[in-house]
């Protein structure tokens, strides 16, 4: 009945939806909501040439700092290879599509850039499409073996994965599964780390972020602005407290007893953004890119609605 009830549903369905639109998968009250709150990549809109030049980056971080061959240098980024949501199974090098049902869904699985037959991934997983639950498990669905990739970023990450998998299993070199994810990951990361990325979109215009897209005077339009959250510890750990940033960015050691409109503050935890704010339960609306990292603990652990942004 599953796969009937899919097959029913014409491919045309999908191109029928507005991406710019808004869409509820519960009834909401706008009228109820007094605070909304954004994920600041959710108020960004990146060029697709930025994502280029991440892919271009990663790639050649993993040839010239983790000394990976440099035949992989003639691949570049694809951007319609992969969707957010997708599952990786790093043991078998398998990416797929997994249902919320843990059910591997046919004709969508790949190993590097190449599809597995059906047949192949059903004998994979014991002769069943189903996956187990401690697979799956952990935190909201990261298991010790399996991947879910879920915010944009994740969309170069599953592309350079394939493409560097594609390079191994075509010249027959021998890799470690493992040691493959975990450099394509770490070189990923890098680019943001080492701060590449932030100065690429700093050479294209004369004003930083927010005043680029806002204006001179974007801290009028927010009641708390907080920067450094490094989420998602934001929302589990209530250890960091609160610092004032000055009017340079540096971090200052008086301490928070309340957030002031027009100031900056870095670091700091939901714990105590919630007792200063007394910002609870359904009357708050927060806008992430990321189901797990941004969502998941706000709406289960805290009531609050919430929204995710698909640029």
């Amino acid at each position: 009945m599953r796969r009937l009830v899919h097959d029913l549903l014409p491919p045309e369905v999908c191109s029928l939806l507005n991406p710019a639109a808004i869409y509820a998968n519960n009834e909401i009250s706008l009228r109820d909501v007094e605070v909304y709150g954004f994920d600041y990549y959710t108020l960004a809109q990146y060029a697709d040439a930025l994502h280029h030049e991440i892919f271009s980056a990663a790639r050649d971080i993993l040839i010239e700092h983790y000394k990976y061959p440099e035949g992989i240098r003639k691949y570049d980024y694809n951007p319609s290879f992969a969707i957010r949501g997708l599952h990786y199974d790093i043991q078998k090098s398998l990416l797929m599509k997994i249902d919320a049902f843990h059910y591997v869904q046919l004709r969508t699985a790949y190993r590097g850039l190449q599809p597995v037959p059906d047949e192949e991934v059903i004998e994979l997983y014991g002769g069943t499409q189903h996956i187990p639950l401690y697979q799956m498990s952990g935190f909201y669905g990261k298991g010790p073996s399996i991947k879910q990739f879920m915010d944009i970023f994740s969309l170069l990450e599953m592309a350079l994965l394939s493409c560097v998998m594609d390079y191994f299993l075509g010249h027959s070199l021998e890799f470690d599964q493992a040691h493959l994810y975990k450099d394509v990951t770490d070189a990923i990361r890098d680019v943001h780390v080492k701060a590449l990325m932030y100065q690429w979109i700093e050479q294209d215009m004369r004003n930083k972020g927010m005043q680029h897209m806002v204006g001179p005077d974007w801290r009028q339009l927010f009641d708390v602005v907080i920067v450094q959250a490094d989420k998602p510890s934001f929302f589990t750990d209530r250890r960091k407290p609160f610092r004032k940033l000055d009017e340079k960015g540096s971090l200052q050691w008086d301490p928070i007893t309340r957030l002031e409109k027009g100031k900056i503050y870095g670091q700091g935890n939901l714990f105590d953004f919630l007792r200063l704010t007394e910002w609870r339960g359904p009357r708050v609306l927060y806008f992430g890119d990321h189901l797990y990292s941004d969502l998941a603990d706000l709406m289960l652990r805290h009531g609050w609605l919430t929204g995710r942004h698909h640029p």
